[in-house]
């Protein structure tokens, strides 16, 4: 304990102050609930970090290749958006962060990096939400990585699967089984306790068996020695045997090369006659590239006279077809005259028409007004004309029944 520093024995003092507080509480075990939450949540880490494992700066800058065409169209420019966005704020998340950590302790957490770290996470979510939709997509961005760069990756997902698959065991695991996995567990620390001692044994074995190899090599050192000392010797009888071999061979070298001058001598002539020989091909074939140069410029000639022709028709097709769009130009302002002309008469016509059957209707209103009238008053005459022949029809009745009553009286 004396020979730890301050740091490590406040760490060991917290631990064990740690467990002493945890086995001082009472401990629940979890319900079904709980372990379902606990799983489902382990799960959706899974997830995520297999999504933003692919989110890389080299996937992305394999999506923006050639090669990356076809994965690209499924992936999609909003999601591929998404991508550059979130390598942006992964480092502007960095930068802050790294300002945070130098500015640590003056009290202070800037707004900037509370703000990155929200749009951090809302652009992260939003991410897994498109990936989750684009079925296989994982598959195919990790065509666009290496697979070094993902082992880290890979092993932590690993290891969160068997901490999922532990935690699952923990949660499903009686009582029994617990006290059982105990013993065993004591069972293998005192194994571990009697492999200690045994690693003690050997550490003491293999301190004597260097012992004795630096021994051995302390005796080898000495042969050694003793061979290097019989090297010298033979050496200085072998630089003797050297000397004769270099007079050897230096005659032999002298020799190949007064072969090799007079071979160059040879080679040399050879090449001037062929030299010769060319000139004379070359002056020989002067004429024919002369007659050859005269062809070509009779040709060119011809084809400028051709394209001078040609100039001149296309010229004249160029002034008729300005004549033609110029006679066009003015029928068509002709045309537009006269449209304008008999939609001013049509318009004028439609107004006359239209006045016409204005009036007609109002004559029509007129006349039947009149008739209305007419009726009217041959209605009242009639009812007028009935009224009075009932008054005289009564009076001539009444003067009727006077009459009659006289003569009876009689």
């Amino acid at each position: 304990w004396a020979h730890r520093s301050r740091p490590a024995r406040r760490a060991a003092g917290a631990v064990r102050r740690r467990r002493a507080h945890s086995a001082a509480m009472p401990v629940s075990k979890p319900t079904n609930i709980d372990a379902q939450r606990i799983l489902a949540i382990m799960d959706e880490l899974k997830e995520k970090l297999t999504y933003l494992s692919v989110a890389k700066p080299q996937v992305l800058a394999g999506l923006q290749s050639e090669e990356g065409q076809a994965a690209c169209e499924l992936v999609g420019p909003e999601l591929l958006k998404q991508f550059a966005e979130q390598m942006r704020l992964e480092e502007l998340y960095v930068v802050a962060n790294a300002a945070a950590d130098r500015d640590f302790g003056h009290g202070e957490e800037g707004d900037e990096v509370r703000e990155e770290e929200h749009s951090l996470k809302k652009n992260t979510l939003e991410l897994c939400r498109r990936m989750r939709a684009i079925p296989n997509i994982v598959t195919e961005l990790r065509n666009f990585q290496e697979r070094d760069a993902t082992r880290n990756v890979i092993q932590f997902l690993q290891t969160l699967q068997a901490m999922q698959e532990l935690t699952l065991k923990r949660l499903t695991t009686t009582v029994e089984e617990e006290h059982s996995r105990t013993e065993l567990l004591d069972h293998y620390k005192c194994r571990e306790a009697e492999a200690s001692k045994r690693r003690q044994q050997l550490e003491k074995d293999l301190t004597h068996l260097k012992s004795a190899c630096e021994r051995a090599q302390s005796m080898r050192n000495e042969i050694l020695t003793k061979l290097k000392a019989d090297l010298l010797d033979v050496r200085d009888s072998k630089q003797e045997r050297m000397a004769q071999l270099q007079n050897r061979y230096e005659t032999r070298m002298k020799d190949h090369e007064a072969a090799f001058a007079a071979k160059e001598e040879d080679l040399r002539k050879k090449i001037n006659a062929l030299k010769d020989a060319n000139k004379k091909n070359r002056a020989s074939n002067e004429d024919e590239e002369l007659d050859q140069k005269s062809k070509a410029s009779r040709k060119k000639m011809d084809v400028e006279s051709v394209i001078k022709q040609y100039d001149v028709q296309v010229k004249d097709m160029a002034y008729t077809l300005g004549e033609h769009m110029d006679l066009y130009k003015k029928e068509q302002k002709q045309y537009n005259e006269l449209a304008d002309h008999f939609k001013k008469v049509n318009e004028e016509k439609a107004t006359i028409e239209a006045e016409e059957a204005i009036a007609a209707a109002r004559r029509k209103k007129r006349d039947d007004e009149r008739r209305r009238k007419d009726d009217s008053a041959a209605l009242v005459q009639a009812f007028w004309r009935g009224i009075i022949q009932r008054e005289v029809y009564g009076g001539m009745k009444k003067a009727k029944k006077k009459k009659g009553g006289g003569k009876k009286k009689k």
